[in-house]
């Protein structure tokens, strides 16, 4: 094995983690984004079928 220091396998340790947290906080971020746009398509889908069903009530009347 790679005999470092105790220092230098600290610092390697701290550059781990903060990769590791990017490449997590990456994918989060991108489920999130994912959900929001379902959400927002699934609220103007409700919203079209609102105005397509007044619509139809008006024409019935």
């Amino acid at each position: 094995m790679i005999d470092f220091d105790q220092e230098t396998w600290i610092y390697l340790g701290i550059i781990t983690l903060v990769i590791i947290y990017f490449l997590w906080s990456s994918n989060r971020n991108k489920r999130n984004r994912k959900a929001r746009k379902n959400r927002n398509f699934r609220i103007r889908y409700m919203e079209r079928k609102k105005k397509s069903e007044k619509k139809n009530m008006t024409k019935q009347i």
